[in-house]
């Protein structure tokens, strides 16, 4: 039910600058039907993050964070999809990262101390995710489901794709699902990666090199530590809000031109 928006309105501070425009949104998402409220809260929230794209933006430093995270559990209050995988053409494919952040938790920064002894000792989000996710050089980073459902047997992928530096180069680290784990989540591990070299660094048929990181080795060593669920709260067309194990929110939309590229295919 919407009716989370209303808690999201009592929570706004009636001395804030800001809260007369957040308070407006969501107090007119609660007195519409489900999918009208949702369009309103996804105006607001794409208004909050702005053209994102960068690397400050991806990982939520930048704008109002309060008001993002009302925004996420307002939303996600009028999920019109809460069993995703009865729905594979919206939640499979291709996803283009907007912001990704955890509630209630500061910036994560790869040299921060305080940010690696949070990730090691106390289940934080990784600052080597910062240090990739974050970076300015990065041009966008790209999650790709395939479908969970029969997995691990059907060899199901969950791809994040990190796109940077020369045209047709990017960072492809890869996950293998494990079995569905409720109505809306799968469980994974993540079992390797490699650089993908296209256009003239690659040659005619493009060049992979292996991401060095030793997955296993770092699950012998902190077991779960490569293993978790991913669950998505809140889907529709163009829009999907998902949450780790470890309580990173991640916000993510459909590609530019991605509906017209799935009609063309007859998909």
């Amino acid at each position: 039910m919407c009716s989370l928006a209303h808690s999201a309105v009592r929570v706004a501070s009636p001395f804030s600058s800001r809260a007369a425009p957040r308070i407006s949104t969501l107090r007119r998402a609660a007195r519409t039907d489900t999918a009208s409220a949702a369009e309103l809260l996804k105006d607001e929230l794409l208004a909050v993050l702005g053209k994102g794209g960068d690397g400050a933006a991806r990982m939520a430093r930048v704008g109002d964070r309060a008001r993002l995270e009302e925004l996420v559990v307002a939303l996600e209050a009028c999920n019109p999809n809460p069993a995703p995988f009865d729905v594979p053409e919206l939640l499979l494919r291709e996803w283009q990262l907007l912001t990704t952040f955890q509630p209630g938790t500061a910036d994560v920064r790869f040299l921060d101390p305080e940010s690696w002894r949070k990730y090691i000792f106390d289940q934080g989000p990784s600052p080597v995710q910062s240090l990739v996710v974050g970076n300015q050089d990065v041009d966008n980073v790209f999650q790709v489901l395939q479908d969970p459902r029969e997995s691990p047997g059907n060899e199901s992928k969950w791809q994040n794709i990190v796109e940077f530096g020369p045209p047709g180069t990017s960072l492809v680290i890869e996950a293998v699902m494990e079995g569905v784990r409720d109505e809306n989540s799968f469980f994974y591990r993540f079992s390797g990666g490699y650089f993908q070299l296209d256009g003239a660094l690659g040659g005619p048929d493009g060049m992979r090199l292996p991401y060095p990181v030793p997955f296993d080795v770092l699950e012998a060593l902190r077991p779960g530590q490569t293993k978790g669920w991913f669950a998505t709260t809140y889907l529709d067309r163009d829009l999907r809000i998902s949450r780790g194990n470890k309580g990173s929110v991640f916000i993510l939309r459909r590609p530019v031109g991605y509906w017209k590229l799935q009609e063309q295919n007859g998909r």
